[in-house]
């Protein structure tokens, strides 16, 4: 008995994918390396290949709250107490330094509001954040006034003598001058009230203005 074999005519295809020969190159090996975000993205028919990961953005970020503010200049300023203005000196010795000018003459006026008629010197220290911002901060502090404007003021004369040695301008007691050293000790080079004493009355002598009674130099101990 003979076998016999049939043949069927093959229908021509119209599809342009059926063509080209099926080939499983074209989809990505299925292993259990992928990683959990790529599994869905095959479960829509699309290749982890062909996902386009999105832009690398770097945004720049402030300083560590609390980080140390950096020192980044200091301005000495002799000013009448209770007048600071933005003019001249002030204005451009904080404006180059990026200082908010009328904050600090609002605050300098309202801290020596009761001394009005000195001269009161003022110590600025200018921040600057290490990193990328600027804050233009400031603190500042207040010095006694200048030794021969205490003076002036407790001899009730306007200016000191152009030649102390020969012309007297005026004078001031003891209890002034150890009054004036009371309030000038902070910012004086010495640690007691007598020392202070002499260095007040040896700025008098240079303006022409006698100390009554004067100081006593202390007895200088003789060896025998």
């Amino acid at each position: 008995m003979s076998s016999t074999s049939l043949s069927f005519p093959r229908l021509p295809s119209t599809s342009p994918a059926a063509k080209a020969p099926f080939s499983s190159s074209f989809l990505p090996p299925l292993s259990s390396s992928l990683s959990f975000s790529s599994r869905p993205l095959l479960h829509r028919g699309r290749s982890p290949l062909h996902h386009h990961a999105r832009p690398f953005v770097v945004k720049a970020m402030a300083p560590p709250k609390g980080k140390a503010k950096k020192v980044v200049g200091v301005v000495k300023l002799a000013l009448e107490a209770g007048k600071a203005t933005p003019a001249p000196p002030v204005g451009p010795a904080l404006g180059s330094k990026g200082v908010n000018i009328m904050a600090f003459c609002k605050e300098y006026n309202a801290k020596t509001a009761d001394k009005a008629g000195y001269v009161i010197p003022v110590e600025i220290t200018v921040y600057d954040v290490s990193g990328l911002v600027f804050d233009k901060s400031f603190t500042f502090v207040l010095k006694t006034p200048p030794a021969s404007v205490l003076l002036l003021k407790a001899a009730g004369v306007e200016k000191g003598s152009k030649e102390p040695n020969r012309e007297k301008v005026g004078k001031v007691t003891l209890d002034q001058v150890r009054t004036i050293a009371t309030e000038k000790l902070p910012d004086l080079n010495c640690t007691s009230i007598e020392s202070a004493m002499r260095i007040i009355a040896g700025t008098a002598a240079n303006m022409g203005i006698e100390v009554d009674p004067p100081i006593l130099e202390p007895k200088k101990k003789v060896l025998v």
